[in-house]
């Protein structure tokens, strides 16, 4: 499963969608396969023009948009936020008055500030699903409305994870990557210490 068949796996018929930072409205193109219409948003107006060479769906809305200043109250209740960094997603977010019913986010870093962020937000972490495409892991979290109280391991790595066993080997390779971090480091660092303490733990 690659990135885009797992946000797809998330979306529901009755979804109303919205993707920001659309990749060439891929996301989309799969969802009109089922009937289904969405929105496809990029701040880049080639981006654009060149999905629209691709793309013959009346299904498919295209707007060249700053995050989510092109799109109107009622449009949407479901966001794609993927792609882009932690500090990307909670600018989109608080350039905004629109709210969602559900948000799926693929971030390139700081997931634990995200999953913070989005707590004083009032989105909470419903599932998370790591994805490995290319030999690369990915972490999908999928926010709802609402607020909850997260222990510290549940900010640094995670909660209610999807696919349990792909979550192991995910943990296993963080832990071989802080260990390889903290043999090369000739200070101590305590947070790649914590680090490690916290992902041993999950794995017993």
């Amino acid at each position: 499963m690659n990135r885009i068949e797992a946000i797809y796996s998330f979306i529901n018929l009755q979804d109303k969608v919205v993707d920001v930072g659309c990749d060439q409205a891929k996301l989309s193109l799969l969802l009109s396969k089922r009937n289904q219409s969405s929105i496809a948003c990029d701040i880049s107006i080639n981006v654009i023009n060149r999905a629209k060479e691709n793309i013959n769906s009346q299904l498919i809305d295209l707007r060249v948009s700053n995050g989510l200043s092109n799109v109107k109250k009622g449009e949407a209740n479901t966001l794609v936020l993927s792609g882009m960094g932690t500090y990307t997603i909670l600018d989109i977010l608080n350039n905004t008055n629109l709210r969602f019913n559900k948000i799926i986010t693929i971030s390139n870093n700081y997931h634990d500030t995200l999953r913070k962020k989005m707590n004083e937000l009032n989105y909470k972490v419903s599932e998370e699903l790591i994805i490995k495409e290319n030999n690369k892991y990915y972490n999908l979290i999928l926010f709802t409305e609402g607020n909850k109280s997260y222990s510290e391991d549940e900010l640094l790595l995670g909660t209610n994870h999807k696919d349990k066993e792909m979550y192991i080997e995910y943990l296993k390779y963080l832990l071989e990557k802080y260990n390889k971090i903290k043999e090369s480091s000739k200070n101590k660092n305590e947070k790649i210490d914590k680090m490690i303490n916290l992902i041993n733990k999950k794995l017993k």
